[in-house]
């Protein structure tokens, strides 16, 4: 291990005033070298995410590396299910002034058997800044890039929200809802979501899920168990009574002021109709109504899918980042690491 550099596992529920803020320095230093096109995070925010988890990742685990006592890096770790539990979900991230040191591989190393203990056999990491120290360090550590994705940001107050308002195709109308689908759409609804197994993915060891009303209503309950606010807002084809395009966004409890959009999707046989802009144009709309207090919306698109992109930047959004991601299989990665070392990586899932 590296010397004076101690790694251990981390439970935010029963954890110091010290060491959140610790977490919490490390966190904002991260986001002033590699993302400062965010704004700063609070110590409110940090805590927050903690707390609330993204959902629909699995189960999560932490570490946190000290230096004489300072925190000076951290792991979080989800560990994906059903199509992909074979994945341990990793971010590493160090203090800008102390990378180049070996914290991140001292890190990576004491996650990996909490990787192999959970049947693992594949590490992945996303949403590293391309071109930047995460992006090198993953390459020192033999990651191969997999996807490439795109950060986009709808900056509310500068927009003109006329962009918005687009007319509902002929044969369609919307349904909207907070919370949880109605019955009498949920199973059309569910079987329109598998219209994302469309989407480009590059060569992600993730695989999009497979969608029933069962796992429809257990990631309902999922995100309010966690304080999440869900909103969706779907076409619904006049002829068959059935959803055909469908778009979600979540608001997090501590950052008020941020929608994290979620997914977009259209049926393949309703395609062409401008219903993905529709769908979300009425949803940013009816959020803001309710929510005047948003400032932004956050979403992210595989680069090569240029129609989302072209669609998003129609409703005002604008590209923030170019972002990578990277897997390696950890066997391969186990019994390389003796010999190898590095500082930061970072990961976010959709939002």
């Amino acid at each position: 291990m590296t010397a004076g550099v101690e790694v251990g596992r981390f439970d935010p529920a029963h954890a110091t005033e010290e060491d959140l803020r610790g977490y919490h320095e490390v966190m904002v230093a991260r986001q002033e070298a590699d993302r400062p096109d965010e704004p700063r995070l609070s110590y409110e925010n940090v805590v927050g995410r903690l707390k609330n988890p993204f959902v629909g990742f699995g189960p999560v685990a932490h570490w946190v590396a000290r230096s004489r006592g300072e925190v000076v890096g951290l792991a979080i770790v989800y560990f994906l299910e059903e199509e992909s539990g074979h994945i341990g979900l990793t971010e590493v991230v160090v203090h800008p002034r102390v990378r180049r040191r070996g914290v991140g591989t001292a890190i990576l190393k004491a996650v990996v058997p909490e990787l192999r203990a959970r049947g693992r056999s594949l590490v992945e990491t996303w949403e590293i800044t391309k071109g930047g120290e995460g992006e090198r360090w993953a390459e020192s550590l033999g990651f191969r890039t997999v996807h490439t994705v795109v950060l986009q940001a709808l900056m509310i107050p500068e927009v003109d929200r006329n962009r918005w308002r687009v007319d509902v195709p002929a044969g369609y109308r919307l349904r909207r809802w907070v919370g949880a689908a109605p019955e009498d759409l949920v199973a059309s609804f569910a079987a329109a979501r598998n219209a994302m197994h469309d989407a480009p993915l590059g060569e992600l060891g993730y695989q999009e899920p497979t969608w029933s009303v069962a796992r429809v209503r257990a990631r309902e309950e999922e995100l309010r168990r966690n304080d999440i606010e869900l909103r969706a807002v779907v076409a619904v084809h006049e002829g068959t009574g059935e959803v055909v395009g469908l778009t979600e966004l979540e608001v997090h409890p501590h950052r008020p002021s941020r929608g994290y959009q979620r997914d977009t999707a259209v049926v393949p046989a309703h395609r062409g109709r401008g219903l993905g802009r529709c769908v979300k144009g009425h949803l940013t709309t009816w959020l803001l109504a309710d929510r005047p207090g948003l400032d932004r919306i956050y979403t992210t698109t595989g680069a090569g899918n240029e129609h989302m992109i072209r669609v998003n930047h129609q409703l005002g959004y604008t590209t923030v980042r170019t972002m990578v991601a990277v897997n390696r299989d950890l066997a391969e990665l186990e019994a390389d690491l003796g010999s190898l070392s590095g500082d930061a990586v970072g990961r976010a899932p959709k939002g």
